[in-house]
């Protein structure tokens, strides 16, 4: 299910993707279409300025939409059941959450994060880091191929605008990726400055592992083929309920028949199937075998009930970043760690268990694998078999290519050095007193652009 994960919103900063990334965030939460547009047909001016440097309406409107994003995402917690709601349950609570102090909280922010912008941007070309003509048209070409791309899979001009230029005409968003990619030139240079040391390093990894680890879990899925009721007065309430609970335990004695069979040593074989679904029978009953001694990843390729599998194997990369859309397996996940001597995966609640049991049944004749073994993971909807077979850490990540600088070790350091350019950025802007303060706030057209964007929500 490596397709199928949930993933966490890292820490904001400015970042060279531009905004992509916030406006399909938005998406999520905020029906934007109609919105975006509607907001379009009003940002004909600017809301205020810093340093002489004018902050227009789409600017302001990008870094509330990110101010509300980041709120919604850090804060609102899903209630057990939230997904089992009704869309107008499931609205009442946003709407519930969405406070008048957050939404001001939201628009405080907004400001504040466009008036380090500008200032930031004021910066950087003082310093020297101005983009070249070359550097803008290289820049501007390939947004429009983006644009021209993105119109060729079927968005209409208003859902690019919407979902991926953050709300943006083109032009507008050529003009911010300007600024913004300016701004990263100057923090490029900002990073020379700074190396971080081993310890440093090391220890931001071992404040949050799962954060950056990653554990590599197979797993087979079961659909139980039939749905649990929920309505106990229903005339038939008892009937689907026997239903529901016969599937689930023919689905749970075939987990268990998987898992106790590669278990002990074996393996499973595929049987031959007709069109109508049903096993082909040779002469005496039995079932024709169509693959034989499968491995357990072949089995999860050729007969798991997840779609994705067939091009998977069923392998998913779990983290804290990257959590699998079944949150029982992301618990399993995380709950595994290396033991003392890195040849074996364990529970980390069993781990000094399982080291002694190692110790006692070592041999020299057998190398063990550093899997675990199969484990049956049961959920209402459907029962998966799942084992852990790697996990990747600080200690053991390489670089997918030489000078590729994607290790964990790579991608610490970058966050680090990513923490430290904008750190000196804004302290350059805060340092600055009342230079790069918000002037000619125009507090009505801020109010009515606020208007729109929460009347979505």
């Amino acid at each position: 299910m490596a397709s199928n994960l949930k993933v966490k919103k890292s820490k904001k900063s400015y970042d060279n993707k531009v905004i992509t990334w916030i406006s399909i965030g938005l998406a999520a939460f905020i029906v934007v279409v109609v919105a975006i547009v509607l907001i379009i047909t009003l940002t004909t001016g600017y809301v205020a300025k810093v340093d002489g440097l004018k902050i227009y309406d789409y600017e302001y409107i990008y870094f509330l939409q990110s101010a509300m994003y980041t709120e919604y995402s850090e804060n609102f917690e899903e209630p057990e059941g939230f997904d089992d709601l009704s869309t107008e349950e499931q609205d009442a609570l946003t709407k519930e959450f969405w406070t008048d102090e957050r939404k001001n909280s939201c628009a405080e922010a907004a400001l504040e994060d466009t008036r380090q912008f500008k200032a930031q941007y004021r910066l950087a070309r003082n310093a020297g880091y101005r983009l070249t003509s070359d550097e803008k048209a290289t820049l501007k070409n390939n947004i429009t191929s983006m644009y021209n791309q993105y119109l060729t899979y079927g968005y209409t001009e208003e859902m690019v605008q919407s979902y991926i230029l953050g709300g943006m005409t083109l032009s507008q968003y050529k003009d911010f990726a300007i600024i913004q990619s300016t701004i990263e030139k100057y923090k490029e240079a900002i990073k020379q400055n700074y190396n971080p040391t081993e310890e440093e390093l090391r220890a931001i990894y071992d404040e949050n592992p799962d954060d950056y680890r990653t554990i590599g879990v197979r797993q087979f899925k079961i659909d139980i083929d039939a749905t649990k009721p929920t309505d106990e007065e229903a005339d038939d309430y008892q009937t689907k309920l026997d239903e529901y609970n016969e599937a689930y335990a023919e689905a749970l004695e075939y987990a268990k028949e998987i898992a106790d069979t590669y278990n002990s040593g074996n393996t499973m074989s595929t049987y031959k199937k007709d069109e109508d679904g049903n096993y082909e029978l040779d002469e005496d009953g039995n079932r024709i075998v169509d693959s034989a001694d499968l491995s357990f990843e072949d089995y999860v390729t050729n007969e798991s009930d997840d779609s994705n599998s067939s091009s998977t194997g069923g392998l998913s990369e779990i983290n804290n970043l990257n959590k699998s859309s079944v949150d029982e397996i992301t618990d399993y996940a995380l709950s595994m760690v290396w033991n003392e001597d890195r040849t074996k995966i364990v529970k980390k609640d069993q781990a000094e268990q399982q080291a002694e049991e190692a110790a006692e049944d070592e041999s020299e004749d057998e190398e063990e694998s550093v899997m675990t073994d199969l484990e049956i993971i049961e959920t209402e909807t459907a029962i998966y078999v799942v084992r852990a077979e790697s996990i990747t850490d600080y200690d053991n990540s390489v670089e997918s290519e030489e000078g590729a600088a994607d290790s964990i070790k790579d991608t610490i350091k970058s966050e680090w050095l990513e923490d430290k350019a904008v750190e000196e950025l804004e302290t350059q802007v805060n340092d600055a007193g009342d230079k790069y303060k918000i002037t000619g706030r125009k507090d009505e057209e801020i109010s009515e652009l606020n208007e729109v964007l929460f009347s979505t929500i």
